[in-house]
């Protein structure tokens, strides 16, 4: 417990520096998109394109890694759906909660902290759940977030006319939404990245020494810069909540009463779902998969569980501001997954026996 405790403070650490750097001022909130243009494009696509160009991405991913972290996520995302039904939101705002609790923050924090928890060889199980993030927990949710709700049937049997459901008149609907999530998913960086470094592996091709150092320079400095940008795109959640235009905010009457900092209790649910139940759902997917005949890599079920306890992923937000939907119940569950993530990673860490990796 205490090795692990010591080789994730410094992560941590660097966060929480973000975090004050952007609080203070001393880091500028508009310099900040350029801060994540610089770790997305150059820094993370760098040290993925390098470590699939070795060949460890694809060292432990298989269909049955990708099926167990992708069913587990798909039941937490229903989970989230059946909350947000629960407490009234619209379908925009559903979806967002939804996705907030099933997509963690693997590229700036989790590909860091796991390859050096549990060594080089996590890098590609941990790697492959970003195919699932992106290809398929977003992509669904975008078209949940589009879909219209059922029209209403009146007394005579005719049909009503259907609740606005925050959904604009041009909306695309879910089948558009759904072909253009996947489209965009395409252009995601990190994924071009480690497509390119596969075909380089696959043909056995080297990059040429001065492009390699490149590459290689620019990857060593992904850890510290995503984790700085890290804190600061909590803190900037934090400063710019930005309710968009008739939003309904569950956390707002916990804000009124508790302070800009206040949170909602139902929001626990959502925290709960990410750091706790997540996990969880990885761990006995992989174990349903082992009694199947389709046994796990352990390392594997520990880098899939591990990156399951990951906090939330900061570009939810901006995704939900995109959007317009509620990006402070969307701010607030990164802000407290990230905070509470120290400990909940030390108790999922204690209870499969993870030790720091020499």
């Amino acid at each position: 417990m205490l090795d692990v405790l010591a080789l994730m403070a410094p992560f941590f650490g660097l966060v929480a520096l973000g975090w004050i750097a952007a609080r203070r001022g001393l880091l500028p909130v508009d310099g900040i998109g350029g801060l994540m243009t610089f770790v997305l494009y150059f820094a993370l696509s760098a040290l993925l394109l390098r470590l699939a160009a070795q060949g460890r991405l694809q060292a432990g991913a298989s269909a049955t890694l990708l099926l167990v972290y992708a069913t587990a996520s798909l039941v937490v995302m229903g989970l989230g759906l059946w909350w947000a039904r629960r407490a009234g939101l619209s379908r925009r705002n559903g979806a967002l909660a939804a996705l907030v609790t099933a997509f963690p923050n693997t590229g700036f924090l989790g590909l860091p902290l796991l390859t050096s928890l549990l060594g080089p060889d996590a890098a590609g199980p941990v790697a492959a759940t970003l195919l699932i993030d992106v290809l398929v927990s977003c992509s669904l949710a975008m078209a949940w977030a589009h879909s219209h709700p059922h029209p209403a049937v009146d007394a005579r049997g005719a049909a009503a006319r259907e609740e606005p459901d925050d959904l604009p008149a041009n909306d695309p609907g879910p089948l558009v939404a759904l072909k253009r999530s996947l489209l965009g998913a395409l252009r995601n960086p990190l994924l071009q990245a480690m497509a390119v470094g596969m075909v380089l592996a696959a043909l056995g091709w080297a990059l040429p020494k001065p492009v390699d150092d490149v590459v290689r320079l620019l990857g060593q400095a992904s850890t510290p810069a995503a984790l700085v940008t890290l804190g600061a795109i909590v803190a900037r959640s934090q400063m710019r909540p930005g309710l968009a235009a008739g939003a309904v905010s569950v956390v707002g009457a916990s804000s009124a009463r508790g302070g800009a900092h206040a949170v909602a209790p139902s929001l626990w649910w959502l925290v709960a779902l990410k750091l706790l139940v997540h996990p969880a759902l990885v761990w006995l997917a992989a174990a349903v998969a082992a009694e199947l005949g389709h046994a796990l890599p352990p390392l594997s079920v520990l880098a899939l569980t591990l990156a399951a306890a990951l906090p939330s992923a900061a570009n939810v937000s901006m995704l939900a501001e995109r959007e317009g939907a509620d990006t402070a119940m969307v701010a607030r569950v990164i802000l407290w997954t990230t905070a509470a993530a120290v400990g909940t990673l030390l108790m999922w860490s204690s209870v499969l026996r993870v030790h720091a990796a020499v």
